[in-house]
């Protein structure tokens, strides 16, 4: 620390940041005696010598911590147990990791010492036609890793949170999101004629109630209340409660539930309502063959476009031109905020 006086006779003192550069402040007094109080009193030298001694603390924790060869595949080993005791959902588990390693095999590095922000900033940012949204589930995936890294005590530096998706290089169509267009009653009654067997009850489903391909395939007997007449699912994605009332207009006037009396009569599982494919969904490794699956049928039978989860859009834009509020369907589908619903609203559609 160094106290100077300026032309103007005005002094200031000088001192040195933590990172090794020399910062100045006015002290605003003319006075050489008030200046040296001031700077005893900030304790400013004290402070300058406590920022030195920390960032050499940094450095050798550092060094020390760089010391240990922590393996990737071992540390992801660590992050999927940890990520499991959190209750995460295993599909999510899956993804991240395959963007994980995809990120291993693509730097070519094995341990975590060895990755740079150089690596992570060409993983994310390479060449081709990656859309932005795929881009950003990367950088998630590698940013997940690292939080656990740290609080595992492996490392102290964090090189993901020096870089960004390049947005300025992506075409429009990479930035934009594919826009989903719901189902027309055409479609979906051609669904239902020309479908295949569980294709065709899982489209009934999600046609009348907006649930999704993953809570369909999951869907267990007791979340069906035949007495009430009512359909109780926690839903796979969010956990959320929603109550379903199945004679309601908007939801069939009792069509899902005669649908799901036949299938009662007709069950092969006392727990699952589709047990075949709870099994598939429930594999991580299998779970997209149900939407693969259904966008061939879709092709099969001269329907493009489309995915099963514009069935999902049906139901709002529906329920939508039907009266009902954005907060009401809410409810019914399982979103937290009203926002998100109305992505879902195509009013003005023909469905």
């Amino acid at each position: 620390m160094k106290i100077y006086k300026e032309k103007t006779g005005i002094y200031y003192v000088s001192f040195m940041s933590a990172g090794g550069k020399r910062k100045r402040k006015s002290l605003e007094t003319k006075n050489l005696s008030t200046a040296k109080q001031l700077c005893k009193d900030a304790k400013i030298q004290e402070l300058e010598m406590a920022a030195r001694a920390g960032a050499l603390q940094r450095e050798a924790i550092s060094m020390i911590v760089a010391d240990r060869k922590i393996k990737l595949s071992d540390l992801i080993i660590e992050w999927k147990r940890y990520k499991s005791d959190l209750a995460q959902s295993g599909n999510t588990i899956y993804t991240q990791e395959s963007l994980i390693r995809a990120f291993i095999e693509f730097a070519g590095v094995a341990h975590l010492h060895g990755v740079t922000k150089e690596m992570v900033a060409n993983y994310i940012n390479q060449s081709g036609d990656t859309k932005a949204g795929s881009r950003e589930q990367r950088h998630s995936a590698l940013r997940s890793l690292y939080q656990f890294a740290i609080a595992k005590g492996y490392t102290i530096t964090n090189p993901t949170k020096l870089v960004a998706v390049d947005k300025g290089k992506l075409t429009h169509k990479q930035k934009e999101k594919v826009p989903r267009k719901p189902f027309t009653k055409e479609e979906y009654n051609q669904i239902i004629a020309q479908g295949d067997h569980f294709f065709m009850e899982a489209t009934a489903l999600a046609w009348w109630t907006g649930m999704r391909l993953s809570d369909i395939a999951r869907l267990e007997w007791d979340s069906v209340d035949f007495e009430s007449k009512t359909l109780i699912v926690h839903t796979k994605k969010t956990d959320t409660r929603i109550c379903i009332p199945l004679t309601h207009p908007l939801v069939g006037r009792g069509a899902v539930l005669r649908m799901l009396e036949k299938l009662s009569k007709e069950r092969t599982s006392e727990t699952y309502v589709f047990p075949e494919q709870m099994m598939v969904d429930k594999d991580p490794t299998k779970r997209a063959k149900l939407s693969v699956y259904y966008g061939r049928m879709l092709g099969r039978i001269g329907i493009s476009g489309k995915s099963f989860h514009c069935l999902r859009h049906s139901f709002v834009s529906r329920c939508r031109e039907a009266g009902k509020t954005l907060e009401e369907i809410a409810v019914w589908v399982g979103h937290s905020s009203e926002r998100t619903t109305e992505i879902y609203d195509h009013q003005g559609s023909r469905i």
